[in-house]
């Protein structure tokens, strides 16, 4: 884990969940292990806002702002951090086949729960920001271009967690990789629709490694273990 990475956490949404329209078979342990890597940021950050009972009595309760997006928080290297949510194109701005899409989902579309965050992840909006996008690719949001941008000039990579593994997770990397980003893809940290279309979106990353993308765990992202993962 660097401070110059992009954390992506890709469209953790109620839809997802087992029993809803587009349910994701692991969605759950994704978002314990993306949970896990959050709590460790946030825990970086809270020791670097620990004062130093050792410097001098004005660095002492000093209350400077905290921004959980930037790359440096007090002192502490942390990676940028954004989460992201699908809504489906208003019909006024949907362009060619989003027409149809809008059209097969209308039900999925105008139940608005569908869209918040799973409850695991919820509460995370308080610490990192998060942005809506109508594409796949979270690339077509400018803030997160532009900070996938930040971190390929400063030799960051994107990791990318979340759902659905085989479409908006695989369409963030292809889009990213045509702009010359490098990526992680932590693989326990995201779902598809089943474990078969999870193989077969490794299979397809395994092909572009380790020259794109690096495969591992959350765990070995945060401990700095290099090597690849396997399936």
């Amino acid at each position: 884990m660097k401070k110059e990475d992009l954390v992506l956490v890709v469209d953790m949404q109620k839809v997802y969940l087992k029993g809803n329209p587009w349910a994701c078979e692991n969605v759950g342990k994704a978002a314990e292990n993306i949970s896990k890597l959050l709590d460790r940021i946030i825990e970086l950050k809270e020791k670097s806002e620990t004062p130093d009972k050792t410097g001098s009595g004005d660095d002492i309760g000093n209350n400077a702002s905290v921004d959980l997006s930037s790359r440096t928080i007090n002192g502490a290297e942390v990676p940028e951090v954004m989460l992201t949510r699908f809504i489906a194109p208003p019909e006024e701005d949907a362009i060619g086949v989003w027409h149809d899409y809008n059209n097969v989902n209308k039900e999925i579309n105008d139940d608005h729960v569908m869209e918040e965050f799973i409850p695991e992840i919820a509460g995370y909006v308080e610490d990192f920001p998060y942005y809506d996008k109508s594409t796949y690719s979270c690339f077509s949001h400018p803030y997160i271009r532009a900070a996938a941008d930040r971190a390929m000039v400063h030799g960051g990579d994107i990791v990318l967690m979340g759902v659905v593994s085989e479409c908006c997770v695989l369409s963030t990397f292809f889009q990213g990789a045509d702009l010359g980003y490098r990526f992680v893809y932590l693989r326990d940290a995201c779902a598809g629709l089943n474990d078969e279309t999870e193989k077969a979106t490794l299979k397809i990353l395994e092909g572009l490694a380790p020259l794109h993308v690096r495969i591992m765990t959350a765990e070995e992202y945060y401990s700095g273990t290099s090597r690849m993962a396997s399936i």
